[in-house]
């Protein structure tokens, strides 16, 4: 099985619990592209694309999100971000682009002009979270907590999808999470420092359980979207 996964340090605990198998590391938004062209078989992809693409088949009970800060999808300002003139957006993610309009609008009350070279700038990934490092979480709008502070709902960004026309072994897609919750439960352990301990045991959350689904599922609503039909594996 051809796995896509996302080069960020949350993606630790996943990959330390495989032992084999060929993996594809790429950007969010580029494993989409993957996924439809055949090249990976199950890949770690963004829950905005599952949510109004597919339809898809998600691997269950795994997930990338959290309840609150995140640190690594924030929004990082100079000044008060009202006054910002313009934002810009990365151009790895889906989700976080997604959740940054919906909270603009919805929670903080205003938008700002979407640019190349905005005041403001939307970042995710270990690029975010060495900025947040820096900056001590001072000028920086973390849309994990933005969105939980509005909702009460976990956040989840990513999840595991299975590319169209992939018809796994038997037993295949059970032994892939028992692997996955096996390097989860020992990030700690592979976790370099204390920062990125608490980044992966505190603000990361790698569960997909009832809450998170209806997390997503409000997602869908405040964007004004109908949600697609989801098949958990």
């Amino acid at each position: 099985m051809r796995i896509g996964c996302v080069p960020y340090d949350h993606a630790k605990p996943f990959a330390g619990g495989w032992n084999s198998g060929k993996v594809i590391w790429d950007h969010p938004k580029e494993l989409v592209g993957r996924l439809k062209r055949g090249e990976v078989d199950l890949a770690l992809v963004p829950v905005w694309e599952v949510l109004t693409g597919g339809p898809y088949r998600v691997v269950d009970g795994l997930a990338v999100g959290s309840r609150g800060e995140v640190r690594s999808v924030a929004v990082f300002h100079d000044k008060p971000l009202e006054e910002c003139g313009g934002i810009s957006l990365t151009p790895h993610s889906m989700s976080s682009v997604q959740l940054w309009r919906v909270v603009s609008q919805g929670a903080l009350g205003f938008r700002l002009e979407e640019k190349e070279s905005g005041d403001a700038r939307l970042r995710i990934g270990d690029e975010a979270l060495r900025e947040w490092t820096e900056r001590e979480g001072r000028g920086v709008t973390d849309l994990g907590k933005a969105w939980w502070d509005w909702t009460g709902k976990p956040f989840v960004f990513a999840v595991w999808a299975l590319r169209s026309g992939f018809k796994p072994k038997p037993g295949q897609i059970e032994k892939f999470r028992v692997k996955c919750l096996a390097g989860i439960a020992k990030r700690a352990e592979l976790a370099e420092g204390d920062l990125e301990k608490e980044y992966l045991t505190k603000c990361i959350r790698y569960e997909l359980g009832r809450e998170e689904k209806e997390g997503m599922a409000e997602f869908a609503a405040r964007s004004g979207m109908p949600m697609r039909k989801i098949e958990y594996l």
